[in-house]
């Protein structure tokens, strides 16, 4: 069961996917293990993912959530996301810290 909190950053984080929100997805993500990881996203990186959505999907349309997968210290939510500019949708998968609420994961298929 996804919780209005959990709903509510779960929507910010992908609307703030537009290449103006580096700052605030930092500061709702878990910062990594290791900052040198090659995974860890840059904010060039950032924009370059936000540039490739903008692009090929346009601004987002709607927002549904899923499903959760509950584990002993998080919560995988599953999203659909509809584009503007596409006939297909994206699936997000955001994966929460189950005491902080902060990101640990993000996945975005389309």
């Amino acid at each position: 069961m996804l919780s209005n909190q959990e709903i509510k950053l779960a929507e910010q984080l992908i609307r703030s996917h537009d290449g103006k929100n580096y700052s605030v997805l930092q500061d709702m993500s878990m910062p990594p293990n290791d900052p040198d990881d090659e995974a860890t996203v840059t904010e060039d990186m950032y924009i370059k993912m936000c540039d490739d959505i903008e692009r090929d999907m346009g601004d987002i349309e709607s927002i549904e959530p899923i499903d959760v997968l509950v584990r002993h210290d998080s919560k995988l939510t599953l999203w659909k996301v509809k584009y503007r500019k596409s006939e297909f949708k994206a699936f997000w998968g955001i994966s929460f810290d189950s005491n902080t609420l902060k990101i640990q994961d993000v996945m975005v298929q389309w």
